[in-house]
């Protein structure tokens, strides 16, 4: 029975690969200037930031991370880019 943790380890693995797959397919489907906020956003960038690179105001960068996140959520429950 030693078998049972490297084998929930490789299922677990294998369902963390997939949910990256959806995301990446959902990411991909996003407007050129809301894939560089989010992504932005991911590689730790604050509101300010976004907004001196993408010439928007912090308010508004806000504003989109917030609708993208609610998005993105909503489209994985879904079932992503496997299904669309």
């Amino acid at each position: 029975m030693e078998d049972f943790p490297d084998a929930n380890n490789a299922l677990h693995a294998v369902d963390r690969s997939h949910a990256l797959d959806r995301l990446l397919g959902l990411l991909q489907r996003l407007k050129p200037l809301d894939q560089h906020v989010i992504l932005s956003y991911l590689e730790g960038l604050d509101a300010a930031s976004i907004g001196e690179i993408t010439g928007l105001s912090a308010a508004n960068v806000a504003t989109k991370i917030h609708r993208i996140k609610n998005m993105l959520a909503l489209q994985f429950q879904r079932g992503g880019a496997d299904h669309e």
